[in-house]
């Protein structure tokens, strides 16, 4: 996406976040790695002023697009009943309980394969005798 954000420089974009925030800026500056620096950001929804300036990380950025009609980014779409956007990071409820039973099932497969060595190191040993 970067060599294409080279024409969208000091015009006003539309950039989705993953945590679904649509925000209205100008785009002044990016890298590499699709982080934007961008100028004078407003809410997309609301139209509150966010910041003067704000830099988003790559991995935060889900869409970049030119705001073909910058007078049309003044028009506040809450007033227009239009809902925010739903977050798009993957998120797992009680994340760590799984996490914990699959340590656990880790755990039990190393002893069971230590336990299985134990007897193979034992019979070998009997059987060279």
């Amino acid at each position: 996406m970067s060599p294409l954000l080279k024409e969208f420089l000091n015009k006003r974009v539309v950039v989705v976040t993953t945590e679904g925030q649509c925000v209205c800026a100008t785009l002044e500056g990016f890298d590499n790695s699709t982080n934007l620096l961008i100028s004078q950001v407003k809410d997309r929804v609301s139209g509150e002023k966010i910041a003067s300036s704000y830099v988003l990380r790559g991995s935060q950025i889900v869409c970049c697009g030119l705001l073909e009609n910058s007078a049309d980014s003044d028009i506040e779409l809450a007033s227009q009943g239009v809902e925010s956007l739903k977050d798009t990071r993957n998120y797992v409820p009680n994340e760590h309980v799984v996490w914990q039973k699959v340590w656990a099932a880790k755990q039990q497969q190393q002893q069971q394969n230590q336990k299985q060595q134990h007897t193979l190191n034992a019979s070998s040993a009997s059987h060279e005798k």
